[in-house]
C-alpha cells in the first residue's frame, strides 16, 4: 500500500509493433511498411496485461498505430514524432549484408555512432527519445502510458531508465509484440526510474 503523500508513479508500458511484411534482414526505418496481422489469441493475451485506462501513444508510422488498434480497438493513439523509428537514410530498403559489404571502412564495433548517409545514428534517436520521455512523463505525471513503438526506441527508453550506455542498450533484444515496463517517480525534483520487465513475450 502506498504511503500517503508518496510521489505519484508514472508507468510506461512499451510494446514493440507487430512483425512487418517483406522486410526481413533489411533496414526499413522510416519506410511506412505494413505490419502482419496480429493473431487474435495473442492480441487478447497482451491486452489482458494492459490497464483499462491509459494514455495510448504510437509513432507516426502505420505499423505502430495498426498494432495499437489490434490490441485495443477503442484506442486512438497519439502520434509522437520523437518516438519514430531510426531514419536510415540512403540505407532504407537495403539488406544488412549489402550495406555492410559496401561500408567495410565504418567502425562497426561502435554501432550506436554510425551515421547512415542522409539519416541518423542511434545516438540521434536516443536524444529525441529521451526528450520525448521527459516531456511526456511530466505532462502525464501519475498516469499509465502505453506506447507502441520500435525496437531502437524501446532500447533508448531502457537506456534512459537504467542510465546505461547506448552501446549496451543496442545489445538488448526487443521482440515484436514484446512488453517492457518502466516506472518513474519524481523525488526532490529528480526522476527515479524502476524496471518491471524487459522484452516480455506472451503466447496466445
Amino acid at each position: 500500500m502506498a504511503m500517503s503523500g508518496a510521489p505519484a508513479r508514472t508507468e510506461w508500458i512499451w510494446i514493440r509493433h507487430a512483425p512487418v511484411q517483406g522486410q526481413e534482414s533489411r533496414y526499413y526505418g522510416h519506410l511506412d511498411v505494413a505490419p502482419e496481422p496480429v493473431d487474435p489469441a495473442l492480441a487478447a493475451a497482451i491486452a489482458r496485461r494492459l490497464p483499462a485506462v491509459a494514455v495510448w501513444l504510437s509513432s507516426p508510422l502505420t505499423r505502430t498505430r495498426a498494432t495499437a488498434l489490434a490490441l485495443r480497438p477503442s484506442a486512438d493513439p497519439i502520434p509522437v514524432s520523437d518516438f519514430n523509428d531510426q531514419n536510415y537514410g540512403l540505407w532504407q530498403g537495403r539488406g544488412f549484408n549489402d550495406v555492410f559489404a559496401a561500408n567495410r571502412t565504418l567502425d562497426w564495433t561502435h554501432p550506436a555512432e554510425i551515421l547512415p548517409p542522409e539519416g541518423e545514428s542511434f545516438v540521434d534517436v536516443a536524444t529525441r527519445v529521451f526528450d520525448g520521455i521527459e516531456r511526456l512523463t511530466a505532462h502525464y505525471a501519475g498516469h499509465t502510458i502505453v506506447s507502441v513503438a520500435h525496437a531502437n526506441v524501446v532500447r533508448a527508453a531502457i537506456a534512459h531508465a537504467l542510465g546505461i550506455d547506448l552501446a549496451t542498450a543496442l545489445r538488448i533484444e526487443i521482440a515484436p509484440l514484446s512488453i517492457t515496463r518502466l516506472g518513474c517517480r519524481i523525488v526532490d525534483g529528480a526522476a527515479q526510474w524502476s524496471v518491471g520487465c524487459i522484452n516480455l513475450e506472451l503466447a496466445g
